[in-house]
């Protein structure tokens, strides 16, 4: 509790310290930087609930899933062809979820588990593989042509004729409960504690009768069922193509370090202050300096404190 109570209180500071000097320094231009700045914030909650599942799986396996982004990206498609197929509703956005959940249990059975106990190499070189062959399939199931969702949707109106779009204000929700679930779930059901234990020691657990290798083949598929469910989004509010991939890992890596690697709380946390960062950034450098700004960012955390913000925090 005290973990989450520093977490809203260090973004709470973020976003009030930068609306008043938006005011000060900024004066008839401030409503467009505030609503940079707000955007920025739901934009973070989309890259902190793509990290999230990165963190998970790292947090318990110690795998650096390297294809993450390919899985997001692949979770977009099925929503993408499905929406077209039949018609945007619920039931087509979230038909990713379960599909890309069992995939999750086979991999992490099969090869990631075989991976893991052939050494500590093995796992990032499968991982890196993996990605390889989702790029080539996605691209001969549906081109290289940008694909997305077009779904006109207001906007909440901010002033100097500013506006959030109510797409951007539905996935930062969809962000927040995933965390919030995903929380609920480590920490109040017996299979959540079992997780914890073994991303502690997995050597531990396995005294303590916790099969620790279907364990991990669950943390596998539950970072797949993240990375479906950032994927649906994503083919609701970007343009998005085989190689995206590497865009959205990029992001969550980020976000991830920025947090502190495995701490599932910092990784929204993290996606939060990056999202912010990077608006802010594009707001005076403009949009093509995005990524730069994006990879500075992760140096910068990198040379000053790579352990992460909230590392001194427990993970789950």
């Amino acid at each position: 509790m005290k973990k989450t109570s520093l977490l809203i209180f260090l973004i709470t500071s973020l976003l009030v310290s930068s609306f008043a000097l938006a005011y000060i320094a900024f004066g008839e231009r401030a409503g467009v930087l505030l609503a940079t700045i707000a955007n920025g914030v739901l934009l973070g909650g989309f890259y902190g609930l793509t990290a999230m599942g990165l963190s998970l799986v790292f947090g318990i396996t110690k795998i650096i899933n390297v294809c993450h982004g390919e899985f997001v990206v692949l979770g977009a498609y099925v929503s993408y062809w499905l929406a077209i197929s039949y018609c945007v509703n619920p039931i087509t956005l979230i038909a990713s979820f379960p599909i890309l959940f069992v995939v999750g249990l086979v991999i992490g059975k099969t090869l990631m588990n075989h991976a893991i106990k052939m050494g500590i190499d093995q796992p990032l070189l499968v991982a890196f593989g993996l990605s390889l062959c989702l790029r080539n399939l996605m691209r001969y199931l549906w081109t290289a042509t940008p694909r997305g969702i077009s779904i006109p949707m207001g906007g909440l109106p901010l002033s100097g004729g500013t506006y959030i779009s109510y797409l951007s204000l539905m996935i930062f929700c969809v962000s927040v409960v995933g965390l919030l679930s995903l929380h609920l779930f480590l920490k109040n059901t017996f299979v959540g504690k079992a997780i914890r234990a073994a991303g502690q020691h997995q050597e531990s657990a396995k005294l303590m009768g916790i099969n620790v290798d279907n364990i991990n083949a669950l943390a596998y598929a539950l970072g797949l069922l993240l990375a479906a469910v950032a994927g649906s989004l994503v083919s609701l509010r970007f343009s998005f193509d085989p190689e995206s991939g590497s865009m959205f890992l990029g992001r969550a890596l980020c976000a991830v370090v920025l947090g502190g690697v495995g701490h599932i709380l910092g990784a929204l946390a993290g996606g939060m202050i990056l999202g912010v960062v990077e608006s802010i950034g594009a707001f005076f450098l403009g949009d093509v300096m995005r990524d730069a700004i994006v990879f500075l960012i992760f140096l910068a955390i990198l040379l000053v404190k790579p352990t992460g913000l909230f590392a001194k925090y427990r993970a789950f």
